[in-house]
């Protein structure tokens, strides 16, 4: 035999040996470790943190509820029978199902989530009919959010949905994988950082039908840390309820204005109570409000469209930071320091308060049609004299015209009181409403001029709209007198939100200090560590002592015996506020009272609007007075409409 055949038959032998071990001495071993080949790795989901109110109290919470999801990729073929099958026991249209699946930004290997709070049989249907006929379908307690107080603060708090695939790609969000719930909304978006634990890992050996064999080492979840906030739960349900029932009181007002409607149409509004030392909102209230809870699991397809309907009134919107709006009298506080600070009038020095004042043949017309005399810078706020606050305006846009233009007094003393840019409060989405002003207005026309021009065209011969559409092609970028005079009593192109005139008001009332509003008090971490969040000052008024003074004066005798005296006069505490009625034709007017108490020793600032809410003093200053007596711990009085007055 030569040497290369005495090496096959060796090889022969050996083979031949080798598998005979394997099936015959060690067949046993190999055929369970076959089927329990596969080590299987599992998120473990970590509770976010709470949210507080600034006493501890719980806002926001966890609770364990029963998920079912769905791992289409392990249904093979079967895929259509089980989930027919499924949505069947959980009582679903099978579109629906299939809809939430859609929706799920969850990865092809990763469960996606269609049903929260299953019941306990279902649970136990789904464990024992599992591998022959829910293959795929996974039924685990996981922790999900509970809001112990329901709708309260839930513009505040947010919500929680799936990430998405743009965010998936932003820097921010490089740990999280697809099907991670973020915050999409309020302080839930905002302090994500915070709130969000690290997962755990639950590592198991499983056989090829996927039954557990044995658990292995994996890795505990780590809560995320909790955030106590600024808000009083106590005063955040009262500024609501008073909002709520205001609102409801002012649909029943009649409105006297012809051709407007019977009543206050007063579809939403907002409120803000701030803290006027350091900026830390005690309350915000938005109405109409929303459901948070609804979106634990994911929203439903029809209350996301609920939510959506015009008729509705957009209920996600945060009206006190997310809309912008012209704040009517309120922003005279402004006119007044721009006045008294470029000397075009003195606290002392007096100018008529006629019913109507002409400016080169147009007639701009006072709130109160009757000749009220000559006034001072306190009676005009007390008042709330437009023809005064127009005069001043001439004076500063004449002074303007022949300078150059090189301070626009209203402009730039606006920008100073931060309006015109977002406060920068821990809330997303925060609009900074309109500083108007000859910039302003050049950057505007240069984007709008082509549709000027084309419905100047469009406009049938000789009509006004042809007439103010071919003007407004032509030399729609001037900033004209009447702009100024529109702009000082909180008309024309201003706007702002809710926010930033309690932010204003609450630097009147601490001296003149500008604090960034902020919601967010001391996050504490799951080990106990406290770390507060330190209130930020933005600047200072661009108001002297002395000035600031008058103003403040001024305010008192608004609620004492000017505008809001109506509502104010027998208020046990000194009240220092402005009302405000803002044009937005064809609508209703804006109702707006700005206030802080008590006037000499301020504790809270206290703003409310009404959107088509009439008069300022009619619907707005009643809720104020409501929050107030709350705040205050005063004796509760039923909200009356106060008399028709600017």
């Amino acid at each position: 035999m030569t040497f290369l055949s005495l090496l096959v038959v060796s090889l022969f032998v050996l083979l031949f040996t080798r598998l005979w071990f394997l099936q015959v001495m060690a067949g046993e071993r190999y055929a369970g470790l076959a089927e329990g080949n596969a080590v299987r790795a599992l998120s473990i989901p970590a509770p976010r943190g709470r949210l507080l109110d600034r006493h501890g109290k719980p806002i926001v919470v966890n609770r364990y509820a029963m998920v079912v999801s769905v791992a289409p990729n392990e249904m093979g073929d079967r895929r259509k029978r089980v989930l027919a099958d499924l949505a069947d026991l959980l009582g679903l249209p099978r579109k629906e199902v299939q809809r939430r699946i859609d929706a799920s930004t969850a990865g092809p290997f990763r469960p996606k989530p269609i049903a929260v709070d299953v019941p306990t049989d279902i649970v136990f249907y789904i464990h024992e009919n599992g591998s022959t006929r829910f293959p795929g379908v996974y039924a685990e307690s996981l922790p999900v959010r509970r809001y112990p107080h329901g709708k309260t603060a839930a513009h505040l708090v947010g919500y929680l949905g799936e990430i998405s695939e743009p965010e998936l790609a932003m820097p921010a969000y490089v740990d999280y994988r697809p099907g991670d719930l973020i915050g999409w909304a309020g302080l839930e978006r905002t302090y994500e950082d915070v709130l969000r634990g690290r997962e755990g890992v639950r590592r198991v050996e499983v056989n090829a039908k996927g039954d557990v064999l044995r658990e292995l080492p994996g890795q505990l979840p780590v809560p995320g840390a909790d955030l106590r906030t600024t808000l009083d739960l106590k005063a955040q349900k009262l500024t609501e309820r008073a909002l709520a029932d205001g609102i409801q009181r002012a649909r029943t007002v009649p409105d006297t204005q012809k051709g407007r409607g019977k009543h206050y149409k007063a579809p939403a509004g907002a409120a803000v109570v701030l803290d006027p030392d350091d900026g830390g909102v005690v309350a915000m209230a938005s109405y109409p409000s929303f459901e948070p809870e609804r979106f634990v699991g994911g929203v439903g397809a029809r209350y996301w469209r609920r939510l959506q309907k015009p008729e509705n009134h957009f209920p996600l919107i945060n009206r006190a930071v997310q809309s912008s709006y012209p704040p009517g009298s309120v922003f005279k506080v402004v006119s007044a320091a721009a006045a008294l600070g470029g000397g075009y009038m003195t606290p002392r020095s007096r100018l008529p308060c006629p019913g109507s004042w002409d400016w080169s043949g147009q007639v701009f017309r006072n709130w109160n049609v009757a000749d009220s005399g000559p006034m001072n810078m306190y009676e005009a706020l007390e008042n709330s004299c437009d023809t005064v606050f127009y005069e001043l305006a001439r004076r500063m846009w004449t002074d303007e015209q022949a300078n150059g233009a090189r301070r626009e007094h209203l402009s730039d003393e606006a920008a100073g009181w931060g309006f015109g840019q977002p406060t920068g409060i821990d809330l997303p989405a925060e609009r900074g409403g309109v500083v108007p002003g000859r910039a302003w207005k050049q950057a505007f026309w240069e984007d709008h001029r082509g549709s000027y021009c084309t419905q100047a065209r469009q406009a049938p011969e000789g009509s006004y709209a042809q007439l103010l559409f071919s003007d407004l092609c032509e030399r729609g970028n001037i900033w004209r007198g009447g702009d100024a005079v529109n702009m000082s009593i909180g008309q024309g192109d201003v706007q702002t939100t809710p926010l930033q005139i309690a932010n204003a008001f609450a630097a009147i009332a601490n001296g003149g200090t500008l604090y960034q509003p902020h919601l967010g008090g001391k996050v504490i971490r799951p080990d106990g560590r406290r770390t507060p969040v330190k209130p930020e000052i933005l600047g200072e008024l661009p108001v002297s002592r002395r000035h600031l003074e008058v103003i403040a004066d001024g305010l008192k005798r608004v609620a004492a015996t000017g505008t809001a005296s109506a509502t104010f006069a027998d208020f046990p505490v000194p009240v220092a506020g402005k009302t405000g009625t803002a044009e937005l034709r064809p609508k209703q007017p804006f109702a707006w009272f700005a206030s802080y108490a008590p006037a000499n020793n301020p504790e809270y600032v206290v703003v409310a609007m009404v959107e088509e809410g009439g008069g300022g003093s009619l619907n707005a200053a009643p809720i104020a007075r409501r929050i107030l007596e709350g705040l205050l711990d005063l004796d509760r009085t039923e909200i009356e409409p106060g008399v028709v007055t600017d």
